[in-house]
């Protein structure tokens, strides 16, 4: 089936007769009606079963329809897309972020970009650190920001800055809200993260290494999801502290884990994207954006 075939069959199918298909294309009864004849025709299957005027779609034309539906909203993707591209006036950014960046880092981002060059436009997609490469590779994607650097030769990468793991609480689990002893979770329900990535492995890495065996009630699998489970007073989480800061005012108390190890940032880019200069920008944008969020969270957190 050609495009059109698919477009007719499609508007028929939504509209359930000839004239309505042929209104909402503007287009004509009869030349709606030719179409859809020589599509069945060359199928060699009925689509449609002609009752009172109506046209009462067949089975086989049920199953069909799932997929034409599928390759009608991506044409009409396509067509938002050329659009937006025709009223682009600058530079253009697909910027990818891991969840746990998403609410802090990555507008925080965009900000320091748009403010530099307002001409500049940009897409924000989440993605898991296991999508990053792939998204790269297949040029879905810009420029992305992660926990680990690139696993491909043909991926660049570039440390912007550190953070650190903080235990999350609902309620205070010492006097002067300065660092605990991880250990405290030994006493307490517990959030875990399953299969989270890099960060995940730091958590369980470290745990082990002092010795330290939650009891895990539940499991999550974004850090977003823990944080919110934490605010219901459920249990106890651990999480970067940009998730952790990324919640102000949600009545929770945040502690820094001194046997935690920090973990690293990458920005990382197709080493051979076209669009060296952009990805410049962007890069040296997430270093600062990453320093000011840094002191910022040091702000916030109180002194032991």
């Amino acid at each position: 089936m050609r495009l059109r075939q698919i477009e007719i069959f499609y508007h028929v199918y939504r509209a359930g007769t000839i004239s309505g298909a042929a209104r909402n294309l503007n287009v004509s009864q009869p030349s709606v009606s030719k179409v859809l004849k020589h599509t069945e025709d060359q199928l060699g299957i009925e689509l449609f079963l002609r009752q009172k005027g109506r046209l009462i779609p067949t089975q086989i034309a049920h199953e069909l329809f799932v997929e034409a539906q599928d390759v009608y909203n991506r044409l009409g993707t396509f067509s938002q897309s050329i659009e937006n591209i025709s009223k682009r006036r600058g530079g253009h950014l697909r910027l990818g972020v891991l969840p746990s960046l998403s609410l802090s880092l990555g507008p925080e981002w965009i900000s320091g970009l748009r403010g530099a060059d307002p001409e500049l436009t940009f897409e924000l997609t989440t993605l898991h650190s296991v999508e990053v490469g792939e998204a790269l590779l297949e040029r879905r994607v810009d420029l992305c920001l992660g926990f680990e650097e690139g696993q491909s030769a043909d991926v660049s990468s570039q440390k912007i800055g550190e953070g650190r793991m903080v235990l999350v609480s609902a309620r205070s689990l010492a006097d002067d809200a300065g660092d605990v002893d991880c250990r405290v979770i030994e006493c307490e329900d517990f959030i875990g993260m399953r299969d989270s990535g890099p960060l995940g492995n730091l958590v369980a890495r470290a745990l082990e290494a002092n010795g330290v065996s939650p009891k895990e009630i539940i499991s999550a699998h974004t850090y977003h999801v823990a944080l919110s489970l934490v605010r219901k007073q459920l249990s106890l989480t651990i999480t970067d502290e940009f998730t952790a800061y990324s919640q102000l005012g949600a009545g929770l108390h945040r502690y820094p884990l001194s046997e935690f190890p920090s973990f690293a940032v990458y920005a990382s880019w197709l080493a051979a994207s076209p669009n060296a200069e952009l990805i410049e920008r962007g890069v040296c944008c997430a270093q600062d954006t990453m320093s000011a969020l840094s002191a910022g969270i040091a702000a916030l957190q109180p002194a032991r």
